[in-house]
């Protein structure tokens, strides 16, 4: 008869194999979780949000890689993915503060200022005496366009310790928001002496002074905002704006040139230098100035556009019609792709005959040449941020055509 093999020995304090296994994970998860902490140090926030992940599905339970992920995503602008692992960290720990907040802040930068509101309105009823929860439902209340119930968020803010030149700063926001500019400029001065390089006070100031007409006023705010952070592209851009609007051409654009140096990617900015020099008949500026956009980005259709239109302005047809093929191609946005057509068919219409028939042989060459490219291919998404020194959130959400023009405030900083 055949014995069965023996079981293993048993002794006390050992754990067993499966017990080793799932420690083994846990630690692993934990490896990997020291890892992405450690690439976020360096600015390698792709690398970062894989090592996150990898600690995730292999310690569901591990708290902080899905709150370090949110706060990448968040950096990066991309707040539906930020919002996915705040909501993944507070199912797993709902007694996470911080990831409370953040999932309530990113509802209400997503538009759903109903789920943004009852997040944050539970998490100062859990946590009464914590400011940050009360400015961050001020936040959502004026998001949702309650300015009375984000005073009276903010009003408690203030009230409990510590001191924050920030929630004077978004305060006065709401104050200058409804109109009550004294009562702003007061909270302003506030925020700025407990904290004399708080910008985003001088940036409100300048937009309030924008609004009531005095731009050399607002002008010289934006330049005490820049003299604070030298990098807050914000304040050299309303600088820019702002010398455009008192006609002062040459320093505009030279402000422009500048913003430009820090904030390549910014098409808004880089368009309106195109056209300020244009108007000044200095095409060759113009030219280079669009040429510097592709050369920052060539896969960028819009500034692929930005370039055909400096072309086009010149005269020089042909190869406007062929940047702004190459950028209906690379346009992501169907706006973009329609802007794109109309520009072309414009140009057709009016070359000349002696081109019309170069117009129809690159229309034919460039549809095989999209014909012939392979689909996009999916990637992680997880660009690198500018240094902590440029990463200073303005207090209002800039539209591209005017610093001042919408008064909605920033997400409050959390780190």
């Amino acid at each position: 008869m055949r014995e069965s093999p023996p079981a293993p020995l048993l002794v006390p304090g050992r754990v067993s194999l499966a017990d080793t296994a799932g420690r083994s994970r846990e630690a692993l998860a934990r490896q990997q979780y020291e890892k992405g902490l450690g690439l976020e140090r360096i600015d390698a926030f792709a690398a970062a949000i894989i090592c996150y992940r990898r600690a995730v599905a292999l310690d569901p339970a591990l708290a902080g890689p899905n709150y370090r992920m949110g706060m990448l995503f968040q950096r990066v602008g991309q707040v539906e993915e930020a919002v996915k692992a705040f909501a993944a960290e507070v199912e797993k720990h709902p007694g996470d503060v911080p990831s409370a907040r953040e999932l309530g802040l990113g509802l209400a930068q997503l538009n759903e200022p109903a789920r943004a509101i009852a997040q944050l309105e539970l998490l100062t009823r859990r946590i009464p005496d914590d400011g940050a929860n009360w400015r961050a439902l001020g936040y959502a209340y004026m998001r949702a366009g309650r300015p009375r119930d984000a005073e009276t968020a903010l009003r408690r803010a203030i009230t409990l310790p510590p001191q924050s030149a920030l929630e004077h700063r978004d305060l006065g926001f709401v104050l200058a928001a409804t109109g009550r500019e004294s009562e702003a400029r007061a909270e302003y001065g506030r925020a700025i002496a407990l904290d004399p390089k708080e910008t985003g006070a001088w940036v409100n100031l300048a937009n309030l002074d924008r609004s009531i007409g005095d731009l050399e006023q607002a002008l010289a705010d934006f330049r005490e905002a820049e003299k604070r952070d030298s990098a807050l592209a914000l304040a050299v851009k309303g600088q820019a704006q702002l010398l455009g609007e008192l006609k002062r051409f040459d320093e505009a654009g030279t402000t422009y040139r500048r913003l430009l140096e820090r904030v390549p990617g910014d098409l808004d900015a880089r368009f309106a230098a195109v056209r300020l020099y244009e108007a000044l008949d200095r095409d060759d500026i113009a030219l280079e100035v669009a040429r510097d956009g592709v050369r920052h980005d060539r896969g960028s259709g819009e500034a692929r556009l930005i370039l055909g239109m400096a072309l086009e302005a010149q005269g020089r047809l042909r190869e406007a019609a062929l940047e702004l093929r190459r950028a209906e191609s690379l346009t992501r946005t169907r706006e973009g792709r329609e802007r794109a057509r109309r520009l072309i068919g414009t140009l057709s219409m009016a070359a000349p005959d002696s081109l019309r028939a170069l117009f129809e042989a690159d229309s034919v060459a460039l549809a095989k040449q999209q014909a012939r490219r392979p689909p996009p291919q999916p990637q992680i998404r997880a660009v690198p941020a500018r240094p902590d020194s440029q990463r200073t959130r303005p207090v209002m959400a800039v539209p591209p055509e005017r610093v001042d023009s919408l008064f909605l405030p920033a997400r409050p900083d959390t780190e």
